[in-house]
């Protein structure tokens, strides 16, 4: 193997694969315009790309982007592309800057974190400038305008938001509707979403960063590796939160929750913030213990990963309950034989 480095912007492009990652944003793009107002989903396109440029290349991430910002600038206007462009561009680049200049992982899931945080940031403020407001009602207006103006596009993003259970529509059924209950529809969307994105948008800021920064450097340097490049990468079943900080997290909880209580005006966004990173933390910790005990059991890479993504997106109550007993308990064994080891995945000096 050639040992000169050769940027992660610079690589040799698998084309087969990316054609075929077109086709799928293309077939998507429904789905990917729903994303649009689930802020939930939109946190995780960063992941994605950073996925492609890890396995496919940097000629696929480049399409995606322009085909994603296309699809802004239909529903959103020009603003909407840069909206997005702002929110994806940063994260990729500085991920794959720290991953070739050779940093550590914890330090290169540290500058993601930091990297989506204020890019998420920096597209609020845009937002606010523009509309003269606050975020949610601009964000309110934003999509009210974007179904006026998009026709038939506008009729299969709520197609999608039908199917998934997010609207109901007025006559039972999508196709064939008139412009009344289509503006009753929408109507119906933006109201739910005015009342969820004042809680949402500080905490999907929070967690968002954390996916991005955490996931990101995970399946990029991942992907690196699959391809023969030699990358500092920590598997998933050595995560873990560091001894002792488990009850410094349960307990800051537990007061944020009073505090909401006394005070709720006040304290409820911070404890609604907290608890979501607490939640998404403890369920990755969840996921990598049964990861450490699938890997002993001699159980393939393909299983632990559909265990990823079972625990992390369908099933994170389970995965939160699994955390916190490995966390307290140690039912694995891993933590104990980490220790052995001296090995702390969070300690940026365990590297």
């Amino acid at each position: 193997m050639n040992n000169q480095r050769v940027s992660v912007f610079r690589r040799k492009n698998r084309w087969g694969l990316t054609a075929l990652c077109v086709f799928a944003c293309m077939f998507l793009s429904p789905v990917l315009g729903a994303a649009a107002v689930m802020p939930q989903v939109m946190t995780m396109v960063p992941v994605a790309l950073l996925a492609l440029l890890g396995y496919v290349g940097p000629a696929s991430v480049v399409i995606c982007v322009s085909m994603l910002m296309a699809l802004c600038t239909t529903l959103f206007g020009f603003w909407g592309a840069v909206a997005a462009g702002i929110m994806l561009i940063p994260v990729v680049i500085v991920s794959g800057v720290v991953v070739d200049r050779e940093r550590p992982f914890w330090q290169g899931v540290a500058a993601g974190c930091l990297a989506m945080f204020v890019s998420m940031g920096a597209v609020m403020v845009l937002l606010t400038v523009l509309s003269g407001s606050d975020v949610v009602t601009a964000i309110s207006n934003m999509v009210r305008q974007a179904f006026e103006a998009s026709g038939a596009l506008g009729d299969s993003l709520l197609a999608v938001l039908a199917q998934l259970g997010i609207i109901e529509p007025q006559n039972g059924t999508v196709a064939g509707m008139d412009a009344l209950a289509r503006s009753q529809m929408v109507e119906s969307l933006i109201l739910m979403m005015d009342s969820a994105l004042r809680l949402e948008i500080p905490m999907q800021m929070a967690t968002g960063a954390v996916s991005a920064g955490l996931l990101g450097q995970a399946v990029l340097r991942k992907g690196l590796l699959s391809r023969g490049e030699k990358k500092d990468y920590r598997p998933l079943k050595t995560w873990n939160v560091p001894t002792g900080w488990g009850r410094v997290l349960g307990l800051t909880l537990l007061a944020l929750f009073v505090l909401a209580q006394i005070v709720p005006f006040a304290m409820s966004s911070m404890y609604y913030v907290f608890g979501g990173v607490f939640e998404q933390l403890f369920a990755i910790q969840g996921i990598a213990a049964v990861c450490y005990w699938l890997e002993k059991k001699n159980k393939s890479v393909m299983i632990q990963g559909l265990v990823f993504i079972l625990g992390y997106f369908m099933f994170r109550p389970t995965a939160i309950i699994l955390g916190i007993m490995d966390q307290t308990f140690d039912f694995t064994r891993r933590r104990a034989e980490m220790a052995e080891n001296r090995i702390n995945p969070f300690d940026p000096r365990a590297v």
